[in-house]
């Protein structure tokens, strides 16, 4: 658990069904997500639009394809120490909308307004970098690159649906380093508690079964 773990590989090691191994890692991504949560960014910042994934759809798949299919755009936030660059806290937040381009000026204030303070108003405080300028590459850059890697290597993938729970995980493990488990161990014990439906969202176009009186009571009659 210190560097990532799948769910596969977690059900092999401890000899559970794939979706309790799924369910336990993304309890632990929905206690870190409560921690970025408090933590915004701030001072000197630093972003980076970018895109997850590959457009499939251009080359095996119809126009109409599912954007799922489609690269995902993704912006990459720093807070940084002025004088010295050093990054106190990294954010990475996946944009809403599958088609938007997160160099947009709407989508970096939309970023800062949800995750930064004070910063949306002094422009002098943001700079913005250039993801098609290969000969100024940043550390913003090689963290990105870090996280394709990552996603990867430890996962072969993640869809659109639960990217940025992974994307989350990266962050608090990048910032947090070896002392991300220690850290996490305590998260678990101060966040609520949430169930598998929660996680997942509610199935579209399923309706939950409810049973009538009459029936309910027949229930009652046979389970006594």
């Amino acid at each position: 658990m210190q560097i990532g773990i799948s769910a596969k590989l977690l059900s092999e090691l401890i000899q559970v069904t794939y979706k309790t191994a799924w369910l336990m890692n993304h309890k632990l991504r929905y206690a870190i997500e409560q921690w970025d949560r408090e933590l915004p960014l701030q001072g000197q910042l630093q972003l980076l639009g970018e895109f997850y994934g590959y457009e499939y759809s251009r080359h095996f798949s119809s126009i109409a394809a599912d954007a799922e299919q489609r690269a995902q755009p993704v912006i990459v936030g720093a807070s940084v120490v002025e004088s010295s660059g050093t990054m106190t806290h990294l954010k990475i937040k996946r944009l809403e909308r599958a088609g938007s381009r997160p160099e947009d000026s709407g989508e970096l204030e939309r970023f800062l307004r949800n995750h930064a303070v004070e910063t949306v108003d002094d422009s002098s405080k943001v700079k913005v970098l250039d993801r098609r300028n290969r000969r100024e590459l940043s550390a913003l850059h090689a963290i990105w690159t870090d996280a394709v890697r990552w996603l990867a290597r430890t996962f072969g993938g993640i869809g659109p649906k639960h990217l940025q729970a992974y994307l989350d995980e990266f962050c608090f493990r990048r910032m947090l380093r070896n002392e991300a488990m220690a850290e996490l161990i305590d998260l678990c014990g101060r966040t609520d508690t949430i169930i598998y439906r929660d996680l997942v969202g509610k199935r579209v176009g399923v309706q939950p079964i409810t049973w009538g009186r009459k029936h309910a009571n027949s229930r009652r009659k046979v389970a006594s």
